[in-house]
């Protein structure tokens, strides 16, 4: 997965939702409820010689029995934060007013270092595309508190490792249709992903005059967020979100890293079909 599109999710992602909004849920209709989009994005890569980009991008969301597919972000919006699952092909394994089980599958499409603007990354070896399992839990602590954490493995052995994402989200009402949410992010990394992602080995070294990085397990990112999502009619529903993600530690000091840290934007607009 880019690194740029990795800090934009967690930074603006809408986590678990409150027992209150989780007895609203609208029973999902695999003919019927489905949801399509457009989003614009502001970000930066926190790797190379990049400059803030703006792209528009589509969003969707579609249920297929109990299972649910969709982009980054789109699951939510299907109804406005009422049924929060993971993006790829997700379902819910168990709910209740506090508590909530997720699982997905989602597609990591690495990195061709060749692709970057900076030349000093010419030489690294590519970080392979992967297929990736993920687990996310999610407890509301009080009507506006929730957390989540959610564990995604590489599921093809190719060096893409295991990651930890903790959230902590704070949302407020402002009227029945409109909300927005805080949000705060940590993530964790392995030896392996962090190795793949953030390290430099001795061949890429040699390949590229870059000095090997060798570098283990432990805290990568943290990140603050927020986010105002508006059912603007039963049809159509828009967004719009800012947020800030700071590499830390070893990671912080990779001869990758660039600018340590970064800030992103996002606004969109999706049509939803739904009872």
């Amino acid at each position: 997965m880019k690194r740029r599109a990795l800090a934009l999710a967690a930074l603006l992602a809408v986590p678990v939702v409150s027992a209150q909004e989780q007895r609203d849920d609208v029973k999902l209709d695999a003919s019927r409820d489905y949801l399509i989009g457009l989003s614009v994005n502001s970000g930066r890569d926190p790797f190379g010689d990049s400059r803030q980009e703006v792209r528009a991008g589509g969003i969707w969301a579609f249920q297929l029995g109990r299972f649910r597919f969709a982009s980054s972000g789109a699951s939510a919006l299907l109804y406005q934060g009422r049924e929060t699952v993971d993006s790829g092909v997700s379902t819910v394994l168990a709910r209740s007013d506090k508590f909530s089980l997720n699982t997905s599958l989602s597609i990591d499409e690495g990195r061709d270092w060749a692709d970057e603007d900076d030349p000093r990354f010419d030489g690294l070896p590519k970080v392979r595309t992967t297929l990736r399992g993920r687990v996310t839990v999610g407890y509301t602590l009080s009507p506006g508190w929730s957390s989540s954490l959610r564990a995604s493995q590489d599921l093809l052995g190719r060096d893409g490792g295991l990651r930890l994402d903790a959230g902590l989200n704070y949302r407020r009402r402002i009227s029945r249709d409109t909300h927005w949410d805080l949000s705060f992010g940590a993530g964790w990394a392995n030896g392996t992903y962090r190795q793949t992602h953030y390290g430099v080995s001795a061949q890429g070294a040699a390949n590229s005059g870059l000095p090997a990085y060798a570098i283990g397990s432990g805290f990568d990112t943290l990140s603050v967020g927020w986010r105002i999502t508006s059912a603007l009619s039963q049809r159509w529903v828009a967004y719009a979100g800012v947020g800030a993600s700071q590499l830390q530690g070893a990671v912080r000091r990779s001869p990758l890293t660039t600018t340590p840290t970064t800030v992103g934007a996002t606004v969109g607009v999706a049509y939803r079909n739904v009872r």
